[in-house]
C-alpha cells in the first residue's frame, strides 16, 4: 500500500525532466566563458539519466516507447561528427588534410612531425564540444520515453521558466547601475537578459517560452474557463512582447511575428464567436495593445532597443566574409567543432581587426561549415526535411488535439532556431540546445502511458486489495 501511494504521488518521470530543464535554463546561459555553470549542467544530465534508469527503466509500469530509427540515427549523426574529429589519425592522412601545413612544420622542429594527430585542429575545444551535447542527448531521451500528457507538462514548464527569466530581466533593468541579478560578468549591460548572458540567447527562450505556455494552455482547456483567464493571458502576453524588446535584440524584434502566428493558428479553431463580436473583441486586442505600446514610446530602455535598428550590424559582414575565407582554407573536412575561434583569428584581416573579438560568426551556418565541412550542411539538409516530413505527416494522421498543439509548436520553436542562426548562434547556449532537444522529443513516436482500461482494472485491483 505504501508504494502504491508513493507512485501516485512522486512522478520521476516529471521530476527528473523538469529538473533538467529547469537546470539547464537556470545555469546553462553562460556559454563558453562560463565553463563551471554549463560543467552543473552536464553533472546534473548525467546524475537524472542514472537516476532514470534506476526509477523509471527498471519500473515494470514504465510506459511503453516507441521505437524511432530516423530519430535515433539522425541523434547519432550528430554526436558521431565531434567523435570522429577526436580519432587519432596516421600521418599519412593528417598530413595531407587542409590547411595543417603550418601545423607539420612546427612539430617537425621538434621531431613530431610522424605523431598521429587527430582531424579536429583543436582536439580540447572538440572535445569540450562533445561533452556539451550531454544534456541535450539526455533530454531527448527523456521526451521519446515520456507520455504524451507528461510532454504537455512539459511545455508547461518551459513556459513558465520563460515568464521567471522574462521577470529577472525586469529585475535586471529596474536595478539600474546595481545590476541585480546579473549571474555573468560577460553579459550585455543595459538590456535584460534574464538566465542567459547574451541578450539574443534570452530573446529566444522567450519567444520560445511564449509558445510553449500558449500550447500547454490551449491543450489544457483553461483559457476558454472563464473571461479571468481570457484577461491573465492576455496581460501574459504583452508583458512577454515588453520584455522581447526590453532584451534589445533586434532579431528578437522581428521574430515576434513567429509566436503570433502561431497563437493564431492555435486559437482561431477554438473561438465561437463570429459576426460583430469577434470584430468587436479583435478592435479591443488591438486598442490595447496600442494604447500600451504608446504608453512606452518614450521609455528609456525600449528607446535604447529602436536605437539599435539604426545603428545596423556593422561588423557580422566583415565577419562572414573572414569566415567564409577560412571555410574555403579548410574544404572539405573542416577545422573542427568548437575550432572557430583560433581558426577564425589566424583568418581576420587585419583592416577590420576591432577592439573587441569575434566569439562567434553570428551565423551558425557558415560557424558550422567551418568546422565540419561538407558533411555538417548536409546533415541539417537531411535534418530539416526529417522534421517537415515528420510534422506534416503527424498532423495529417493524428485526430488528437494535443498532438497537434504539440507539433505546430515544435515546427513554431524549430522556425525561431532556423530563422535566427541566419544572424547569431542560438545552438551555442546550453539552455537553447536543450531546449532544442525538446522540441525534436516532441517529434518521436512518443512513448504509450497506461491505457484507461489497464487503469481501471489497477484501481479495481486496489479495491480488492483494500476490502
Amino acid at each position: 500500500m505504501k508504494s502504491v501511494g508513493a507512485r501516485s504521488i512522486f512522478n520521476a518521470r516529471l521530476f527528473l525532466s523538469g529538473t533538467l530543464l529547469t537546470t539547464a535554463i537556470v545555469f546553462g546561459g553562460g556559454g563558453t566563458p562560463a565553463p563551471l555553470a554549463e560543467l552543473i549542467v552536464q553533472l546534473v544530465a548525467i546524475a537524472v539519466f542514472v537516476a532514470w534508469i534506476w526509477l523509471v527503466e527498471r519500473s515494470a509500469a514504465r510506459p511503453k516507447a516507441r521505437r524511432d530509427v530516423p530519430l535515433l540515427v539522425l541523434s547519432i549523426a550528430f554526436v558521431a561528427i565531434p567523435a570522429v574529429q577526436l580519432i587519432p589519425l596516421p600521418p599519412a592522412i593528417w598530413h595531407h588534410l587542409p590547411a595543417r601545413e603550418i601545423e607539420v612544420r612546427a612539430l617537425a622542429l621538434v621531431g613530431s612531425a610522424n605523431a598521429w594527430m587527430p582531424w579536429s585542429m583543436s582536439p580540447t575545444r572538440t572535445l569540450a564540444s562533445l561533452l556539451s551535447l550531454i544534456p541535450p542527448m539526455v533530454m531527448l531521451f527523456f521526451m521519446w520515453r515520456l507520455p504524451r500528457g507528461e510532454q504537455t507538462t512539459m511545455l508547461g514548464l518551459l513556459g513558465g521558466l520563460g515568464l521567471v527569466a522574462a521577470l529577472v530581466g525586469v529585475v535586471q533593468l529596474v536595478s539600474g547601475n546595481a545590476n541585480w541579478l546579473r549571474f555573468y560578468a560577460d553579459t550585455h549591460y543595459g538590456f535584460a537578459t534574464g538566465f542567459q548572458a547574451n541578450r539574443n540567447a534570452d530573446v529566444d527562450v522567450l519567444l520560445i517560452a511564449a509558445m510553449a505556455l500558449l500550447a500547454w494552455i490551449v491543450s489544457t482547456g483553461r483559457v476558454f474557463a472563464s473571461l479571468q483567464n481570457k484577461l491573465l493571458l492576455t496581460v501574459f502576453l504583452f508583458f512577454m512582447a515588453v520584455s522581447l524588446v526590453l532584451t534589445g535584440s533586434r532579431a528578437g524584434v522581428g521574430l515576434i511575428v513567429v509566436p503570433i502566428v502561431f497563437g493564431m493558428i492555435l486559437f482561431v479553431p477554438h473561438v465561437r464567436v463570429r459576426g460583430w463580436k469577434l470584430a468587436v473583441g479583435g478592435a479591443v486586442v488591438l486598442s490595447v495593445l496600442f494604447v500600451g505600446g504608446y504608453a512606452l514610446r518614450d521609455n528609456a530602455r525600449i528607446q535604447n532597443t529602436l536605437q539599435r535598428f539604426d545603428q545596423g550590424a556593422v561588423r557580422r559582414p566583415e565577419i562572414w566574409a573572414d569566415t567564409v575565407y577560412a571555410i574555403k582554407q579548410h574544404l572539405p573536412v573542416g577545422s573542427g567543432v568548437g575550432t572557430f575561434r583560433p581558426i577564425y583569428d589566424a583568418a581576420e584581416r587585419l583592416e577590420f581587426v576591432h577592439s573587441t573579438y569575434a566569439n562567434r560568426a553570428h551565423n551558425d551556418y557558415l560557424e558550422y561549415v567551418l568546422e565540419t565541412g561538407f558533411v555538417g550542411p548536409l546533415l541539417l539538409f537531411v535534418g530539416l526535411i526529417f522534421l517537415l516530413w515528420r510534422g506534416v505527416a503527424i498532423l495529417r494522421q493524428t485526430e488528437s488535439r494535443t498532438r497537434r498543439n504539440q507539433i505546430l509548436f515544435a515546427l513554431a520553436g524549430f522556425s525561431v532556431f532556423i530563422l535566427h542562426s541566419l544572424v547569431d548562434y542560438p545552438m551555442r547556449s546550453m539552455s537553447l540546445a536543450v531546449v532544442c532537444a525538446l522540441l525534436f522529443g516532441l517529434m518521436s513516436g512518443g512513448a504509450d502511458g497506461p491505457s484507461r482500461e489497464r487503469r481501471g482494472k489497477k484501481r479495481q485491483g486496489r479495491r480488492s486489495a483494500r476490502s
